[in-house]
């Protein structure tokens, strides 16, 4: 079973952490990777975020991978 409701299910699968602030009307990719690696990988799914510029609470969206093409054709993400 794939878990995608934490932190490192989402960092694992190569899923992506998006925060929107409706104030600042600005879209920051959270950093998956070095969040896991501080230890908070277990944190599940809805978190409450705060911009950094004007401390509103943020919408976050949690984005797939994005399949690529190569020259042999299209393929998964590593």
């Amino acid at each position: 079973m794939i878990d995608l409701g934490t932190l490192a299910g989402l960092h694992e699968h190569h899923h992506r952490l998006d925060a929107y602030c409706p104030r600042c009307d600005r879209w920051r990719m959270l950093p998956l990777a070095d969040v896991v690696a501080q230890g908070h990988g277990a944190r599940r799914l809805p978190l409450a975020v705060r911009c950094r510029d004007c401390g509103d609470v943020d919408r976050l969206q949690v984005r797939t991978p994005v399949p690529t093409c190569s020259p042999g054709g299209w393929i998964a993400p590593p």
